[in-house]
């Protein structure tokens, strides 16, 4: 459909728009990756008139009684009242695909919005393990689905060829970002390090400051990081490790390695939303030795506000980041990130290249392009 026949249509069916119920997971859990991209896709929905959002969510801890409760019991009730009243619903993530076949037997159309296909042998530890075996259970639901929403062609592939998703079905949207961080530069950069001394205790001052934001969990691969610093062996490397420790054993394991070597590092958990510019801004680059994302919103935000970075060389950030990061085909060699890291802080010119790179390729995930592709993909999943 053209813009121009999609604008026609939109203005056509303002008068009665479409009711969308979106089903979000435990509202605590609000500032991370995957549940932003809802909330980012919800606000950008709201821009048209021909839709009309109504989101449910959980009043609870992420890791609580009360949270599996309400997602076990209770969403399945409201997944069926959902259905019977709403011309789309959506599941915010893939644990949620068990209301699939509740949803579709109600009569109802669904969206799952699939962020990673997982994968025996990623996991470390009881709860991993658990929430790996429960994931790749439920999985082949996703197939049921009447809609499949990828934030990238990578997981879109593996969504076809690994879960056997229909092609015609399976449609990629990505992040997107608005630049909600002010760019970063001497002055914006001596503020954001002011304000990380007097709201987290975090004293910067010639050091070379590394930022890592995410969970910690064994997919993240923080580990080989403090081992890369261990053998850089530089005593004026800070590293802030922004994020819920999801896998306590990885986050013991980094703090033993990095007091080991002696690495400065700052383990910040509970940031506000509105906290997270400062910590980008006061990096001076960007470090994500991740071994599976979906997307990685955490590295387009890092390049928006002007830090180069370093990361892992996968394909879903050669799809993202195309040649404006500095990627490490070593994913788990402490070698490869230390030579990288240290190539890195010796070479201005390569760190000058990569933020402006950097920055005009996060551009391309502006909220106006990537929501016109949003709305005209669930308009041809609810009208045809």
């Amino acid at each position: 459909m053209s813009d121009s026949l999609f604008t026609e249509n939109a203005q056509r069916l303002g008068a009665n728009p479409a009711r969308v119920v979106w089903f979000l997971g435990p509202r605590p859990a609000s500032w991370n990756g995957v549940m932003q991209y809802s909330l980012d896709c919800i606000e950008m929905m709201s821009a048209f008139p021909n839709f009309a959002i109504d989101t449910i969510d959980i009043p609870a801890e992420p890791r609580s009684f009360k949270r599996y409760w309400l997602q076990l019991v209770i969403y399945p009730l409201r997944a069926i009242a959902a259905a019977r009243s709403s011309s789309l619903v959506v599941l915010y993530q893939e644990d949620l695909s068990f209301l699939i076949p509740i949803i579709r037997l109600a009569g109802g159309r669904v969206c799952m919005i699939l962020h990673h296909v997982q994968h025996r042998g990623q996991a470390r530890g009881p709860i991993e393990t658990l929430k790996n075996g429960y994931i790749r259970l439920m999985q082949p639901l996703v197939a049921t689905a009447d809609l499949v929403l990828s934030p990238s062609d990578v997981t879109a592939c593996e969504a076809c060829s690994d879960i056997a998703v229909p092609a015609e079905r399976s449609h990629v949207v990505p992040v997107a970002f608005d630049g909600r961080f002010a760019p970063v530069n001497t002055a914006v950069r001596r503020e954001a390090r002011a304000t990380l001394k007097a709201q987290f205790d975090v004293s910067i001052r010639d050091e070379l400051v590394l930022l890592n934001v995410g969970t910690d969990e064994s997919r993240k691969n923080n580990a080989t990081l403090f081992r890369a610093l261990a053998l850089l062996g530089r005593k004026d490397v800070i590293v802030l490790r922004v994020g819920r420790a999801q896998n306590a054993a990885n986050r013991q394991e980094c703090r033993e390695l990095a007091n080991a070597a002696g690495v400065k590092v700052h383990f910040i958990e509970g940031a506000r939303d509105e906290e997270m510019g400062c910590f980008y801004q006061a990096a001076d680059v960007y470090v994500s030795p991740t071994l599976q994302e979906g997307f990685g919103r955490t590295v387009i935000e890092a390049q928006l506000v002007g830090i180069p970075v370093i990361a892992s060389d996968l394909p879903v950030y050669r799809s993202t980041m195309g040649d404006s990061f500095l990627p490490v085909a070593g994913l788990t060699d402490p070698v490869a990130w230390a030579a990288s890291i240290g190539q890195l802080a010796a070479n201005p010119s390569l760190s000058a290249e990569l933020v402006q790179r950097g920055y005009v390729n996060a551009k391309r995930f502006s909220p106006s392009v990537v929501g016109a592709l949003l709305c005209r993909t669930f308009n041809r999943a609810v009208h045809g």
